[in-house]
């Protein structure tokens, strides 16, 4: 108690759980036949995770972190009680500067501070995985600026009269 690894401990501890209830649904999402393709083509069980399963998660981990993030960024319960007095997270030393001191403008300051870089920091992921999720635009297969050949008649003969 009193340390800061005891705090992140115990934050670990409180918001794992959401960590893992988002990964879940996320993974009981993807289609078991493609890790089974996967495993058919050769790859091994870590390969397939890495290279099937983790891309195809990914915006259940982002989710994930980011609901983790907004949790400890804002936690003020956790690093009272685990880490005493002395410990100095921000929205801790935001209610000190507000209750204990009266320090209005500074713990205003302070509360603007945190709200801005966890909104810019939610914004920045948001952002960040709408354009990984977007669809890549389809290329146009080569030779595709060339002429077309022309269609066959009802008859089965070309246009040229060459009968192939």
């Amino acid at each position: 108690m009193f340390h800061q690894p005891a705090v992140v401990g115990v934050m670990v501890t409180i918001v794992l759980p959401l960590m893992v209830m988002t990964l879940a649904s996320v993974i009981e999402g993807i289609p078991r036949n493609v890790e089974e393709a996967a495993a058919n083509l050769g790859a091994r069980p870590f390969t397939a995770f890495r290279r099937v399963v983790l891309p195809q998660a990914m915006p259940g981990v982002i989710a994930g972190m980011s609901l983790v993030f907004i949790l400890c960024m804002n936690a003020y319960a956790t690093p009272v009680l685990i880490g005493g007095p002395r410990f100095r997270m921000m929205t801790p030393e935001i209610y000190q500067q507000f209750v204990g001191l009266n320090n209005w403008p500074f713990g205003a300051a302070l509360a603007f501070m945190l709200l801005a870089v966890t909104l810019v920091a939610v914004l920045g992921i948001g952002m960040a995985l709408q354009a990984g999720l977007r669809p890549a635009r389809p290329t146009a297969p080569a030779g595709a600026d060339a002429p077309r050949p022309a269609h066959r008649s009802a008859t089965g003969s070309s246009p040229a009269g060459s009968g192939g």
